[in-house]
């Protein structure tokens, strides 16, 4: 199988919400990279791929949660795979620092990042 992700995944498993049409769905972040993370749910969760949603990250060492606005790229009764779409300068930043504490391989993120850093100034 063709691999299509550009930017490693790291596991990461921490509360969060998922926003949709003015319904939270409460599940479980599993992995995150640079564009995009995936979601668990012990409850059936119904989002069509395509849609704009909003993802609130609940970190542990931090007051204010990580909000990103999101697209569903995959979804399943129990997992949705997500890409980011709508992120802030100040969003990014703290998502570059939450990667670069938890990455196992920081040569492999410094290079996606000089990557992601491009093509964000595209």
């Amino acid at each position: 199988m063709f691999e299509k992700r550009r930017f490693h995944r790291i596991r990461f498993m921490v509360k969060s919400e998922l926003a949709h049409n003015d319904i939270d769905y409460l599940g479980r972040l599993e992995n995150i990279s640079l564009n995009g993370a995936l979601i668990s749910f012990s409850d059936g969760v119904v989002v069509p791929l395509g849609e704009e949603c909003i993802l609130t990250v609940h970190l542990e060492d931090e007051d204010t949660p990580l909000r990103l606005g999101v697209e569903v790229i995959h979804s399943n009764f129990t997992m949705i795979g997500i890409k980011f779409t709508a992120t802030n300068v100040e969003t990014r930043l703290r998502l570059r620092k939450l990667l670069e504490r938890l990455t196992t391989e920081p040569d492999k993120l410094s290079s996606e990042l000089q990557l992601f850093d491009r093509e964000c100034e595209e």
